[in-house]
């Protein structure tokens, strides 16, 4: 029998990183590890980084870095074209980008000449948001700066790519994208870096925070478009109208409508018992998860909130709203302490039960290390590998 001495084709992708730095609150510091995941399967990745603070430091033979040096409104995507046109003669045919619109549009662009498939990730139930605006700059603004170029690239992209399950449906009945190039991809978690700790009170020691108190966790950018400032500190105030002073609520990050919520928790004398800290770099996010016993997570708009699999990956029961996709992320004990968006009583006196309960917390986060294997970097690593490369 002749053998099959053909070559195989080399598996090539292009990732467009909108942005890095080390000490970065954003969740775009895990894309790393997924990419050295990715590349230690066999793909080459030239990974392009739109605006580069930081040098990523990586090191592995299968992952080149192009940090773009432009930094104008023209030059940077004249000089994303160029970079882009310059790999697809190397023959790099695939390129990945995460939420940003202007880099979709100008790998389409490049695209025109049948070089490039482009697969677009977009998730987060924002166009109620949008349009609920009222007529003004802003609302004009912001059709400019994000609707107009989300509704080109939903348009003109190859493949639109969301998760989990439920936003194809959302992006397809609300948004108007095409069901037929709609895909499914799921954040991803690092199960080495988020785990649960063996020694919290040297971690609350590290961070100080006292010992003997219980601690409710909140991570997310508080915003408008999350309408945070409707959640808390309300929430948390209808809280300590219990029994509760054992605990104490840490709420991290930044964002427009931080400083109001300081102001709220300084004036009804909560400061004690709500530590609103700001940002906090993502490389060192996993100490205060480790610290907590509860994790809230009060939202309007949400897509895949990556806090909450952060959050189960350390065993954390959970208290969310049912925004966007999350209810496809839970599983069923969890699911019951998941809240209809616009009941934020309803939330309070969820967390009442369960800050309560020690049995329920104990079954809620055994649930949640199960069920967030299935979000693992490994795992997540090749779905992207059978989703682009269709093996």
């Amino acid at each position: 029998m002749d053998q099959d001495f053909s070559i195989k084709p080399v598996k090539k992708l292009i990732y467009i990183l909108n942005r890095y730095a080390k000490n970065s609150e954003e969740h775009f510091f895990h894309v790393i590890n997924l990419l050295y995941e990715i590349a230690d399967a066999g793909v080459e990745i030239a990974l392009v980084i739109e605006k580069c603070k930081d040098d990523p430091q990586i090191n592995h033979p299968n992952i080149q870095v192009i940090a773009q040096k432009k930094s104008g409104k023209i030059s940077r995507p004249l000089e994303l074209y160029s970079i882009l046109n310059g790999l697809a003669k190397k023959g790099f045919s695939k390129v990945f980008i995460r939420i940003s619109s202007f880099a979709a549009l100008t790998a389409i662009a490049v695209s025109i000449t049948g070089t490039l498939e482009v697969y677009y990730w977009h998730s987060g139930t924002v166009k109620e948001f949008n349009d609920s605006l009222p007529f003004g700059r802003k609302k004009i603004m912001n059709y400019l700066k994000s609707t107009l170029p989300f509704n080109l690239v939903k348009r003109f992209t190859t493949w639109f790519v969301t998760g989990p399950e439920s936003m194809k449906a959302y992006y397809s009945d609300v948004c108007g994208v095409n069901a037929s190039k709609i895909l499914i991809l799921y954040n991803d978690i690092d199960l080495k870096r988020f785990n649960r700790s063996d020694n919290k009170k040297a971690l609350k020691q590290k961070l100080g925070i006292e010992e003997s108190k219980k601690v409710i966790l909140f991570v997310h950018r508080l915003s408008s478009v999350r309408k945070s400032l409707f959640y808390m500190p309300y929430i948390l105030q209808e809280f300590y109208k219990g029994s509760f002073d054992n605990y104490i609520a840490i709420v991290i990050g930044d964002g427009g409508e931080k400083k109001e919520l300081q102001d709220i928790v300084n004036k009804a004398g909560l400061q004690d018992k709500i530590k609103v800290m700001g940002g906090m770099p993502n490389n060192v996010i996993q100490e205060y998860y480790k610290t907590a016993d509860i994790f809230i997570n009060p939202t309007f708009t949400e897509g895949f909130p990556r806090v909450l699999i952060e959050a189960m990956a350390v065993g954390l029961p959970i208290i969310t709203t049912n925004a966007g996709g999350i209810g496809d992320i839970l599983g069923e004990k969890q699911l019951q302490f998941m809240v209809d968006k616009n009941d934020r009583d309803d939330f309070a006196n969820k967390l009442k039960a369960l800050a309560s309960n020690n049995q329920m917390q104990k079954e809620l986060s055994d649930e949640n290390l199960t069920r967030v294997v299935r979000y693992s970097t490994e795992v997540v690593a090749q779905m992207y590998i059978n989703i682009i490369f269709g093996n």
